[in-house]
């Protein structure tokens, strides 16, 4: 029986960084909700969870 060993090739993906803080909204009465930074904590875990299933 022949054993074929193929090379495969991996490919990191870096995780997305985080943005600046920004003073928009924090010092007007309250949080408030930043869609940006919301978009990018969304980011920073779908990559995660994509690495934890490539691995």
């Amino acid at each position: 029986m022949a054993v074929v060993i193929e090379e495969l090739e991996v490919q990191t993906q870096p995780q997305p960084v985080s943005p600046p803080p920004s003073a928009s909204g924090e010092g007007q009465g309250g949080p408030t909700l930043d869609e940006r930074a919301l978009q990018a904590a969304l980011s920073r875990e779908a990559w995660r969870l994509e690495r934890l299933a490539a691995d």
